[in-house]
């Protein structure tokens, strides 16, 4: 009764494996028990190598689940940055020229020259003419890749580019202002330094001039200087007025 008991058993496990009931008569059961070993052992290392595919794919899909996280993360700090840069970029599109005396200035100016660091000494700009149509047409072109295609990257060398073409156009202050903007969205305060404090000495006409004060004072807000950031402050003040960066200027000075 036995036997038979085991004879079916392992019947029935060799026909689960696969193994069809005319062969399995033909071994004796020490025989059918060792195919039957062998085909369990061959299914065990089976799942067991499905099971190591499962697991290599789970990491694999942690790692890239990190990977994207951390990418996410990125990219909401640099459009954390570039939120301010927008912000400044459709003002200035929006903001009416502004008139300013040549007699203050030229005072500005002079005041800007002692309480800018480094030490910088620009030539005044000779009178300018309208801008050509070559002018006219690379800035254009250097701020299309602010406003519409937002490539960043090439736009400084643009801006660099057309400065270094066209040093004394009517639209060099502009350029000098749009580039000290993009340096400064970089993190390049030195840069962006150098291009607000040409605009603030060598332009002194320019529509630009106050809102290049206003970003030298609270680039030396940020860097710790804050008597000098208030100079700035308190000369857009006293030459610009009843100006956008007037208030700026107040504002950040009830700050400080």
């Amino acid at each position: 009764m036995n036997t038979v008991m085991i004879k079916a058993a392992v019947m029935a496990a060799l026909f689960s494996c696969g193994v069809s009931w005319a062969h399995a008569d033909d071994l004796s059961v020490e025989e059918r028990l060792d195919k039957l070993e062998k085909l369990v052992n061959s299914r065990n290392m089976m799942q067991n190598d499905l099971q190591q595919q499962i697991d290599s794919l789970a990491e694999e899909v942690r790692q890239l689940r990190g990977s994207l996280e951390e990418a996410n993360y990125k990219l909401q700090q640099a459009t954390d940055r570039q939120k301010g840069l927008y912000q400044e970029l459709d003002k200035l599109k929006s903001s009416p020229p502004t008139a300013v005396a040549s007699g203050a200035g030229a005072t500005a100016a002079n005041t800007t020259a002692s309480a800018a660091s480094p030490q910088t000494t620009v030539t005044p700009a000779p009178a300018t003419k309208p801008a050509s149509a070559e002018e006219t047409q690379a800035y254009e072109a250097a701020v299309n890749l602010v406003m519409k295609d937002k490539d960043f990257a090439k736009a400084v060398p643009a801006f660099q580019s057309f400065i270094s073409k066209y040093p004394d156009s009517s639209l060099a202050s502009n350029a000098h202002y749009w580039l000290g903007q993009l340096l400064y969205n970089q993190g390049d305060k030195d840069g962006a330094k150098t291009n607000f404090l040409v605009v603030a000495q060598k332009f002194k006409d320019s529509a630009k001039r106050p809102e290049a004060l206003l970003k030298l004072g609270m680039i030396s807000l940020s860097e710790g200087d804050k008597d000098k950031a208030s100079k700035f402050f308190q000369l857009v003040m006293k030459q610009y007025p009843d100006t956008p960066s007037a208030q700026l200027a107040q504002k950040a000075l009830n700050a400080k």
